[in-house]
């Protein structure tokens, strides 16, 4: 299955390591810490070609592209189809000998502690996770794991005049002193005009931090939004604050950017929000016309996904959507919902979570989901 992502693009993640994509589930520890490793030779040429064949760890794309979702391999092949086609190296990837695009989770800083997310990609989630380890036992061999760990950016500065895309993602990358640092030496060498992506929760709309970003030709801010109102601080983290990120979407939009800068609110689909999650996507073509929507399923943690309810909820989820004229729009998170069973040992351990975290952050889920609430309440 071609995907032109393994010779053009590298994630960076919390630890400081290369990965091939956000996406990609590798489950083979590979060495790709250099451009031209064997790991890596190995996965182009297997992604070379223009067979039907899915590698196992590119699953996630193969299921988003069967619901009628764009995969991160179709929009890298539209960009190779932008580029013209440009001639393939097994060992360089192309003729720059370098990433030109970069996904980047540089460290864990984060002010935000949200429940589907993890202490690897969130600092405060890493805090409560030491004091209270029983919220996250998958973590428990890395709760004092180093996500802080200093990734060498020397390579990619030295390259910085090449760069045709950089994603800033998180922890909180508007927080981070190493997205600071690549703004400036991007301004430093000229390029202005690549494409910036920032993942950003939307509470920081700090003056220094985009006094850098609005000086860029080409950028695109995806603001992480779950719920219209109070769910969202639900799902966030008690620091999250819906009114204050509402109306910093609409402040950063009208910040004298420098050239193209478009917006969009991101959403995550889990349990929680499953009964009414389409609100946010009619709250947005109410209040911010001028701005995109996306919303996706959680795979991970799988105790968040909602791909694993029982079938009679995942029928009421459908129906409320109907009855609020949404379903068409959301066809998509439905189709991918019953790809899958039942799975009662991932629900009940959804419920634990959900209980333990509310007595840690002095919360109770029936004060935000009443309906999930009563649902796990009648499925004892």
């Amino acid at each position: 299955m071609f995907c032109f992502v393994p010779f053009m693009h590298s994630h960076v993640d919390t630890t400081a390591t290369n990965r091939v994509c956000c996406a990609g589930q590798w489950y083979k520890k590979y060495d790709l810490q250099e451009w031209d490793s064997k790991d890596y030779q190995d996965i182009r040429t297997s992604l070379m070609s223009d067979d039907t064949e899915w590698r196992r760890e590119c699953i996630e794309c193969k299921n988003k592209e069967e619901s009628g979702a764009q995969s991160l391999r179709q929009h890298y092949n539209d960009v190779y189809d932008q580029f013209d086609k440009p001639e393939l190296n097994i060992v360089t990837g192309t003729n720059f000998d370098a990433p030109i695009s970069y996904d980047l989770s540089m460290t864990n800083l984060c002010n935000l502690s949200c429940r589907m997310c993890g202490p690897h990609s969130s600092s405060q989630l890493q805090k409560e996770s030491i004091k209270h380890p029983e919220l996250w036992p998958e973590y428990a061999d890395d709760l004092h794991k180093d996500y802080n760990k200093r990734y060498d950016l020397d390579k990619m500065l030295d390259n910085a005049e090449s760069l045709f895309e950089v994603k800033f993602r998180g922890g909180e990358p508007t927080l981070q002193p190493e997205t600071r640092a690549i703004l400036e030496r991007l301004i430093e060498v000229g390029n202005i005009n690549l494409n910036i992506l920032l993942t950003t929760n939307g509470t920081n709309a700090n003056n220094t931090f985009f006094k850098l970003l609005t000086q860029f030709k080409n950028v695109h801010i995806q603001f992480s939004i779950d719920a219209y109102g109070k769910g969202h601080d639900y799902i966030r983290g008690p620091a999250s604050d819906f009114k204050t990120i509402w109306s910093n979407v609409k402040k950063i939009r009208e910040l004298n950017w420098a050239g193209n800068v478009d917006f969009e609110i991101n959403q995550t689909v889990q349990t929680l929000n499953i009964f009414d999650f389409w609100r946010l996507r009619q709250e947005v073509s109410l209040q911010y016309d001028w701005c995109r929507f996306r919303n996706f399923i959680v795979y991970d943690p799988h105790i968040h996904s909602p791909r694993f309810m029982p079938d009679q909820w995942k029928d009421i989820a459908v129906a409320k959507a109907k009855e609020a004229g949404a379903y068409e729009d959301e066809k998509h998170i439905f189709n991918m919902l019953n790809k899958y069973n039942h799975n009662n040992d991932v629900m009940q351990a959804l419920r634990g979570n959900i209980e333990l975290m509310d007595v840690s952050r002095k919360q109770h889920l029936k004060d935000y989901y009443p309906l999930v609430n009563d649902l796990f309440e009648a499925h004892e």
